[in-house]
């Protein structure tokens, strides 16, 4: 790959851009870096701080590569994880966790106290920042299934967003909660070589992540904690009668559709350079929707590069719309592209298949399931593929199945049939009782139960979790 900088929107975030895509790449970048985070965690650990050792070898970690990062690396972490979590052989419990006691008292722990505590008991409960009155809307923090104190049978907490999976520990005393509830943690990121897990670590805590990448899956897997990996990821918890095909015998509407927020690291320009060779060079013109929202960049840079590709009069930029109407468009398109490189919890791949929608996925993708991206669904393609992968998407329609496999594999039915299972499966290990199933909940696109109003059905456990919530400091 050449080294020389992009010509097209020279400005600061895209400069960072390019650098964050380089650095895996270049050992030039890679050496002062891991330098820097040795020296950082070396002193960290002098000073008596293992979770900040810990969390610069995990970022360097997740930066390299477990290649890179070695096996001298490895062994300083796994020692800094012996000598705070086990005795001996032998797990700890929450209370006993040291990572857990030295996170609890940082500024960043005491932050997120302070932010939550502001709020309304029924919104700090649940990690719920109060920005509009939908009732049905959960936070980030969702009861799956009530304690039962007459048998002691355990209930089911679900943490959704990598944030809130920091903020719990924080917010909430862990190993009072031991005893009453399991843990599920739906991360948004990839990368598990994060310290933020490690704050779950004890004998007496049973915790389910949430692994779509298959990297991340034996990361956790390999640690042989209390942690437990499923293959189930947040993109995967759609709604199947929300996102549904066009009517049978309709034309649709666009060829292509991309539902994508305006930023850099969603990678626009490199679907706009396939769409302009395709339309000069081959005289396939496009009609495309683009779908997006405010985030790295504003729509103004995505429109100085349809501009420059000469795209204008083939694209419909659509901005901040509605979910249904989100599904609507994405029913109405013959394809839907996900061309970032490093981006976890998806959801719009699983929303374009349960439309009938294929799906193109940037091949080397760090993230979603790359298993769920098959001859049923859609196709993997390089930069300098995607061409041809459009092409061949427009060519052969009828060779895709991409709802039929959806409903088999994907969406909040099959979630939440997983989860109950692995949730049940750690219940039985320890011979404690699993009687009762956790409810459903989906991503719409944040967290709510899937039957209206049930939420009031568990009012009175969130109250009871104020019980646990640690003092603001």
């Amino acid at each position: 790959m050449s080294a020389k900088l992009p010509q097209t929107l020279p400005s600061v975030l895209q400069v960072s851009e390019w650098l964050k895509n380089h650095f895996y790449e270049s050992s030039a970048l890679q050496y002062p870096y891991a330098s820097w985070m040795d020296f950082q965690s070396k002193a960290a650990a002098f000073r008596g701080q293992p979770y900040e050792a810990t969390s610069r070898l995990l970022h360097m970690w997740k930066q390299l590569g477990t290649q890179r990062f070695g096996r001298g690396r490895t062994a300083r972490f796994m020692k800094l994880l012996r000598e705070n979590c086990y005795r001996g052989d032998e797990l700890l419990t929450a209370t006993e966790n040291q990572l857990r006691q030295e996170f609890v008292c940082s500024p960043k722990a005491k932050e997120f106290r302070r932010t939550y505590g502001a709020f309304a008991p029924e919104h700090r409960v649940r990690l719920r920042f109060p920005n509009d009155d939908d009732p049905e809307r959960q936070g980030d923090l969702m009861i799956l299934k009530p304690y039962d104190p007459a048998t002691g049978e355990r209930g089911v907490l679900m943490i959704k967003y990598s944030e809130s999976i920091l903020a719990m520990p924080a917010v909430f005393d862990l190993s009072a909660l031991a005893s009453r509830y399991m843990f599920v943690l739906e991360p948004s990121w990839w990368g598990y070589q994060d310290p933020r897990f490690l704050l779950y670590l004890g004998s007496d805590l049973d915790v389910l992540i949430q692994s779509p990448r298959e990297a991340d899956f034996e990361f956790v897997a390999d640690l042989k904690t209390n942690l437990v990996p499923v293959r189930v990821g947040a993109g995967e918890w759609g709604d199947a009668a929300v996102f549904r095909p066009r009517e049978a015998g309709k034309e649709a509407a666009y060829d292509v559709v991309m539902v994508a927020a305006w930023d850099p690291l969603k990678r626009h320009e490199p679907f706009f350079r396939a769409a302009a060779q395709l339309k000069r060079a081959r005289g396939r013109p496009l009609r495309f929707a683009l779908i997006g929202y405010d985030m790295g960049w504003t729509r103004e840079p995505i429109e100085r590069l349809l501009r420059q590709y000469e795209l204008e009069s083939d694209c419909t930029l659509h901005e901040d719309i509605p979910h249904e109407e989100v599904a609507r468009i994405v029913a109405d398109s013959k394809m839907s592209l996900l061309l970032s490189q490093r981006e976890g919890a998806n959801k719009a791949i699983y929303e374009s298949m349960f439309c009938g929608t294929p799906v193109i996925v940037y091949r080397h993708q760090c993230g979603v399931n790359l298993d769920h991206v098959n001859a049923h669904t859609g196709m993997l393609a390089d930069d300098d593929e995607l061409a041809d992968a459009i092409s061949h998407v427009l060519d052969h329609p009828e060779a895709f199945d991409p709802r039929g496999w959806a409903m088999e594999n994907a969406g909040y039915p099959n979630g939440t049939r997983k989860i109950n299972a692995a949730l049940a499966e750690l219940a039985h290990h320890r011979g404690l009782p699993w009687t009762r199933d956790i409810v459903a909940k989906k991503n719409a696109p944040n967290l709510r139960y899937v039957e209206l109003g049930v939420y009031q059905e568990f009012e009175e456990e969130y109250e009871r979790l104020c019980d646990f919530l640690l003092p603001v400091d």
